[in-house]
């Protein structure tokens, strides 16, 4: 079975029926500008801040609410997850800050036929 990225025990790929269609990595240099005065700032070194991961993507019908209801469950664990891409490179351990989405063509009983998603992960550092 082929996937994407696996955070603690939930699959993202087109095999699940809910892959992520891009993903933000954001990492910091740890600087930082010191004011001075009648001149240009001066840049120190504050320390590397936690990396951070942004998934998206769309998921479809019923399935792709009832993903978002997993995820949401894994975010109320609070707990730091294993998150591993699909050639078995192991990312560490990461945080969910937020899951987001959007219910768009939603029929008479409430389903969504398009959940657009977004899925924000914080490196954990403590570890």
């Amino acid at each position: 079975m082929r996937q994407q990225m696996v955070l603690g025990d939930f699959i993202f790929g087109l095999s699940q029926g809910f892959a992520y269609s891009s993903l933000t990595r954001n990492s910091d240099g740890g600087w930082a500008d010191l004011a001075i005065i009648a001149s240009k700032p001066q840049s120190r070194q504050n320390g590397q801040k936690s990396e951070k991961l942004t998934f998206s993507g769309t998921a479809m019908y019923a399935e792709g609410m009832q993903r978002l209801d997993e995820l949401r469950a894994l975010q109320n664990l609070r707990l730091p997850l294993p998150l591993v891409d699909g050639i078995g490179r192991n990312w560490g351990l990461w945080r969910i800050n937020a899951v987001a989405e959007t219910q768009s063509s939603v029929i008479d009983d409430g389903t969504a036929m398009v959940v657009a998603w977004t899925l924000e992960l914080e490196e954990f550092a403590n570890a």
